[in-house]
């Protein structure tokens, strides 16, 4: 019994072949629509998922809930508890010395630091996200600064850290009430401190 391919007329298999180049063309293009349909929703979700941009806030989880346990051996051979510090206002600031944002942001901080000492009753803290603990009391040495830096590498992941510099403002009661993504300034924290208190 022969194949009905080897029956077919050389017209018949022309229009086979043309039928099949034809759907090419359509399975192309709807191929390059559903990846441009993905990329665009990417890109609206990353837009979304911080619309301040780096200097505003974010849906953290954290927010309006009690801090996660934010204790541990600090630098300098003392040691940090978050809950000591209830009834101030706290700033929890994770940093690394490579990371460009948070050497500019430095500066900032230790006005902050200076501030929060003498006029708005804010505690600093910075916590070390993935740097060698050499590195961080040197950087202090030359830029100043003489708040309590943290170095426990749970402490990141229990406030999902994910990008440096982050720093989250707790309220007094030891609530997170701000999360700010990217550099921050000495005057974002006052002006925020003044607003909600």
């Amino acid at each position: 019994m022969a194949d009905e391919r080897d029956s077919a007329s050389p017209d018949e298999t022309a229009a086979t072949v043309s039928e099949l180049s034809s759907n090419r063309p359509k399975t192309a293009r709807f191929t390059a629509l559903a990846v441009g349909a993905v990329v665009f929703g990417l890109i609206g979700v990353l837009a979304l998922a911080n619309p301040g941009g780096d200097k505003g806030g974010s849906t953290s989880l954290l927010l309006g809930r009690v801090a996660p346990r934010t204790v541990g051996p600090t630098l300098d051979g003392g040691s940090f508890d978050l809950d000591d510090h209830r009834g101030s206002w706290v700033a929890v600031n994770f940093f690394a010395t490579w990371c460009p944002g948070c050497v500019n942001e430095h500066d900032d901080l230790v006005a902050l630091e200076r501030w929060g000492r003498t006029e708005g009753d804010l505690q600093l803290v910075s916590v070390v996200f993935q740097d060698p603990p050499d590195q961080v009391v040197e950087f202090f040495a030359e830029r100043g600064g003489s708040w309590p830096v943290l170095d426990n590498p749970s402490v990141p992941i229990d406030f999902g850290v994910a990008q440096i510099p982050e720093t989250f403002l707790v309220a007094p009661s030891g609530q997170v009430v701000h999360h700010f993504q990217g550099e921050v300034t000495a005057d974002q924290v006052v002006a925020l401190i003044a607003e909600l208190s």
